[in-house]
């Protein structure tokens, strides 16, 4: 018997293309956003963690963070069985497009400021307030903010 680490074929093709968006899956995740043949999914909110800026992770805008970067988010991940390797932390463009617009979708979240992936500089990263939606950057080591997974599946 072989052991499938994350989506199979059948999973992306039937699961994922016939769940509307907001449906929660059977692992917790939900789907927040599909265009153009791929799904958003965020990681359950009981994976959800407060976190400091790593500092040193100098992630341009665009780019998937890993979520080994975040020890707390990643230990989260897998208490609740997820293999961290297939979630990222987004992007501020992915933090504010889908993430905020589609914040609707999620199980819930909190009215606070999220943390993206995107650093200004080796002191301060972006966030985007979950209240007003509107982007900034604080001193990365000096503020514990929250932080979520999300994924990407094609269908």
């Amino acid at each position: 018997m072989a052991l499938i680490i994350g989506p199979t074929q059948w999973w992306q093709d039937n699961l994922i293309a016939q769940c509307p968006v907001g449906t929660s899956l059977l692992d917790g995740s939900r789907i927040i956003c599909k265009a153009g043949g791929t799904a958003w999914i965020v990681a359950p909110d009981s994976t959800q963690v407060s976190a400091t800026w790593n500092g040193n992770t100098n992630v341009k805008d665009g780019d998937k963070c890993c979520v080994c970067d975040w020890s707390s988010l990643c230990t989260a991940l897998v208490s609740a069985g997820f293999n961290p390797g297939d979630w990222f932390v987004p992007s501020l463009t992915q933090l504010q497009n889908p993430g905020y617009v589609c914040r609707t979708n999620w199980d819930s979240f909190s009215i606070c400021w999220y943390w993206s992936s995107t650093e200004v500089s080796a002191t301060c990263a972006c966030n985007v307030c979950y209240g007003t939606g509107v982007p900034g950057f604080i001193p990365s080591k000096a503020y514990s903010i929250c932080v979520r997974a999300f994924r990407c599946v094609t269908y």
